[in-house]
Order: C-alpha cells, then structure tokens, then sequence
C-alpha cells in the first residue's frame, strides 16, 4: 500500500467518505477483503471527472492526499460516471472528504501534543473572570453567583487537568455528540476495544461519562454525560457545547487543551 493510500485509510474509519446521506460502508470487510475504492477530486486523466478544474500545473498534486477521498465502490461510480459526474463539484467534494476524515484525525494530529501533556505536567490555564461566558449567557448573575460559578468551573478544569489526554479528547466527542455508539468512537479513534474501554473507565471514575450496554454487549452500547463532576450542573455540558458554537471557539481548545481562559 502506498503512503497515500494508508494515509487515506488512517482517517477513513474503515467507512466510506460520503456523508449525504452517511454511508456505513466497510471498506474492509469482516473476511476481509478490500472494497474501498480512491477517487479524484480533480481526475487526473483528461476527459476524466472534474479534470476541467485542474489549473495545469503539478499533475502530480492531483495524486497527492488532499485531492483523494476513499469511497465504496457505489459513490466512486456515482462521483466519476459520466451520467453523473456533473452533479459534484470540486467544492462539494472537498467538504464531503474534510467533514468524514476530520472525525479521524484524533490519534495522527494528537501524537506531538501527548508528549507535550507529558512534559509539561497537562497544565491548565483556569478561567480569571469568565466575563465573555456570562455575557453570551446573558443572564444577570450577582458578583457573588459570578464567583460561584467561576470557583465551579476551575475546579471542574483541575479535575479535566488529571485526565489522559485520551479520555479528554473521548470526553469532547461525547459532549459535541450527544449519546456516541461505542463502536463508533473505536472506530474514530483507531483503538481497540480493551484500550476505549480502559479510557471510558477513567471518564466513569471521573464522573463525566458513562458507559450503558445494550443486552450485555459493550460494543454496541452508547456513551453519555453525567454530572458529577461539575457538582450536579448537568447542563453545564450543553452550556460548554452551545457557547463555544456561537461564539466560535473550538471545545477541543478548552477541555484537551485546557484553556479554559476561552471563557474569558
């Protein structure tokens, strides 16, 4: 397999790349057999799909990673037929492939970050005033009520600060997800089973999620929030998750990263 082929299949999650409406393809199958299937963007061939957007420069970038999705066999055929190719565009494409492999690149984008968790001790920068979080809340809180708040969340951040960075990164799937299938989230992040279900332990003993099976299986049970850690606040998780959608701050910032002077 080549390197852009296996760096295709890292952020493919075994699934094919469509997402409208999401296609749960394997791309290898359980006997396991390859089905997945490289498709351009731009076709590399003239006459091939979309090769009239090339801009006649590099051929070779139309090979490279950024201009491959990894698809079953049915998309590849529907994006690349002739009949109907022309209903996909480079710009429809390039958001199909950055949507699907985005939820992937948890364990690649991350390796360089957990050695600098381990260096540097997971330090967490607490929040000073919260002054933006309140404001967006726009509810009118007494300085006292402020301050409780503040000393809620600051703890909450040194609880999040001993977690491994693993189970943080679980932790904001969940919150921006809602209720994950388990199998799901092996599958985004490329672990095997005894691995997630060591991290979903440390989140349950942290009180922040938990694990609920489905007939004794916990491969096919689902994640959810509790609210222990943020002394019974269970809604604080949804707060966290709609602030940072309007206000356009990444959650990943403030639970992995552990800035939670965001909220400032």
């Amino acid at each position: 397999m080549s390197s852009v082929a296996r760096q295709l299949w890292a952020f493919s999650g075994n699934e094919c790349a469509w997402g409208d409406p999401h296609c749960s393809m394997r791309l290898v199958t359980e006997e396991g057999a390859w089905v997945g299937k490289i498709a351009h963007i731009i076709g590399a061939e003239p006459g091939s799909a979309r090769h009239e957007e090339w801009d006649g420069k590099d051929v070779e970038q139309l090979r490279d990673f950024d201009n491959l999705l990894l698809l079953c066999g049915v998309h590849h055929d529907l994006i690349d037929s002739s009949v109907t190719r022309h209903n996909y565009t480079v710009e429809y494409l390039r958001a199909v492939k950055h949507r699907h492999e985005a939820k992937y690149r948890y364990t690649a984008e991350n390796i360089e970050a957990e050695f600098r968790d381990t260096v540097d001790g997971s330090l967490v920068r607490p929040a000073a005033t919260m002054r933006r979080y309140f404001t967006w809340e726009g509810i009118a809180l007494e300085p006292s009520e402020e301050q409780e708040t503040l000393d809620l969340v600051n703890r909450f951040a040194g609880r999040i600060g001993g977690l491994t960075r693993i189970a943080r990164q679980v932790l904001v799937l969940v919150v921006n997800e809602g209720t994950p299938d388990f199998d799901l989230v092996r599958r985004r992040f490329s672990t095997d089973r005894q691995t997630l279900l060591s991290v979903v332990r440390e989140l349950e003993k942290a009180e922040m999620v938990y694990l609920h099976d489905e007939e004794f299986d916990e491969d096919r049970g689902q994640l959810s929030l509790i609210s222990g850690a943020l002394d019974g606040g269970i809604e604080m998780w949804s707060q966290f998750r709609n602030f940072c959608r309007d206000e356009d701050v990444d959650l990943k910032d403030i639970l992995v990263g552990l800035d939670f002077s965001r909220l400032d």
